[in-house]
């Protein structure tokens, strides 16, 4: 039995190791620069209303968002210009890449990098929020850990954490809108919900969330179903206040603060989608 589990741990870890060290050619895409107040401004709005926060902190210097002795020890990267972070060394296209394809400097695959919720963000969007990031206060702060553990390396190996390499899940031949015009219509909608799928999964339809602890909760359905004892005006409520239509709360990790500073035409157009589901 001895034999056989160390076997087993050997084989899991070596196909893990394979996946997460795989390299890939990613051909850059001009980005645009920003400069305005106006723009930068907006950049900011991005960062913090598409959840990057969430692993590279509120100032941007990165933080340890998953720390579990099965799972692993997983942090983000500081993306500010001061000492420990990586902004100096990128370019906005090396950036760009690693936003929207998981696959950081010399082709490497990025360690549960949700590239697969950006993957879709046009050129304007992704060029407004580097903008911010290059105006951002520099912080310096030493990278933090990135250790995935036993049971988050086997839930990979078997397909329940694919975000752990999300460059294996995205289509690098993608070619990127250069910007979509905010509109209540379906096809911003959906292009504001692919913020939700890494959470929500592909289809919205919830469960258990990739990576997370076993005290977290189940993501739920937001799909017209999940979403029946909501209205478009209570849906947006809930989303600005972090409380459901009967009063309680929206607990973490559930990102409401950050999904709080989408604007009423990126509410209205995600409602509109989730319905449409």
């Amino acid at each position: 039995m001895i034999l056989l589990l160390s076997v087993f741990v050997t084989a899991v870890y070596l196909i893990s190791n394979n996946r997460m060290g795989k390299t890939y050619s990613v051909k850059p895409t001009p980005v645009p620069k920003f400069v305005s107040n106006q723009d930068i401004l907006e950049g900011k709005r991005l960062y913090q209303s598409r959840g990057c926060g969430d692993c590279h902190d509120v100032d941007g210097s990165g933080k340890t968002f998953i720390d579990d002795p099965a799972i692993g020890t997983i942090s983000g990267a500081n993306l500010t210009a001061g000492k420990g972070g990586i902004l100096n060394d990128r370019t906005d296209e090396e950036l760009a890449v690693a936003i929207r394809h998981g696959v950081g400097k010399n082709g490497r695959a990025l360690i549960f990098m949700p590239s697969t919720d950006f993957q879709g963000m046009t050129n304007d969007d992704v060029g407004k929020l580097i903008s911010y990031l290059r105006f951002a206060t520099p912080v310096d702060k030493e990278q933090g850990e990135i250790k995935p553990g036993p049971l988050g390396r086997f839930l990979f190996v078997i397909g329940e954490i694919p975000a752990l390499v999300s460059a294996e899940q995205i289509n690098h031949e993608t070619n990127h809108l250069q910007n979509l015009k905010p509109t209540v219509s379906l096809e911003y909608g959906k292009y504001v919900a692919a913020t939700c799928t890494g959470c929500h999964g592909m289809k919205l339809v919830g469960g258990p969330i990739q990576g997370a602890p076993p005290e977290w909760p189940q993501a739920q359905n937001i799909t017209k179903a999940g979403l029946s004892h909501y209205t478009e005006v209570s849906f947006i409520e809930s989303i600005r206040t972090g409380k459901r239509p009967d009063g309680s709360e929206i607990k973490f990790p559930m990102p409401w603060q950050s999904l709080a500073k989408l604007t009423d035409t990126e509410l209205k157009a995600l409602w509109l989608y989730l319905q449409s589901i």
